[in-house]
């Protein structure tokens, strides 16, 4: 298989990471109350089985479980879209523009909570967008350090 068809696959690929990792996002917030408890409870259950309620950080964990998920689902598609705009965009400038879109996506992500009776709150919108911007900035931040690593030792090598 040549260069193009796999990036061409991996394009694909990855596109259809970020929308289902959207879908997934966004079908826990379209949840009636009872429904998004209820699965809060099973998924506490689980981690209190890895780590003890009983412990300081299994206490905080079941405490914050709710937003602990905020953060990790907005930090994976950060990272999911930063990784599409470093390989694919190749525009360093242009992919910066990717922050406010995590905004967006985490505004409308409380948005669909209030149409789905549950509480919609600003501290979420914050807490994602937070998550996302962190993901995205250790991506970008790693991809800058291959890159003058990889110029550094093409430069060495033209000795």
């Amino acid at each position: 298989m040549n260069k193009v068809k796999i990036n061409k696959i991996l394009n694909i690929a990855l596109v259809i990471l970020i929308v289902l990792t959207l879908t997934f996002i966004y079908t826990r917030s379209m949840k009636a109350p009872e429904a998004s408890q209820e699965e809060s409870d099973k998924v506490g259950e689980i981690v209190g089985e890895i780590v003890p309620p009983e412990t300081k950080p299994g206490a905080f964990i079941q405490l914050n479980l709710r937003k602990l998920a905020h953060f990790i689902e907005f930090f994976v598609l950060g990272a999911e879209i930063s990784l599409y705009a470093v390989f694919f965009i190749k525009n360093l400038g242009i992919s910066v523009l990717c922050y406010p879109i995590g905004m967006i996506l985490a505004f409308f992500d409380e948005t669909i909570q209030i149409f789905s009776k549950r509480g919609p709150q600003i501290s979420d919108v914050w807490l994602d967008f937070l998550g996302y911007s962190i993901s995205m900035t250790l991506v970008y931040l790693t991809y800058l350090l291959v890159v003058r690593i990889s110029r550094k030792s093409h430069a060495e090598k033209m000795r």
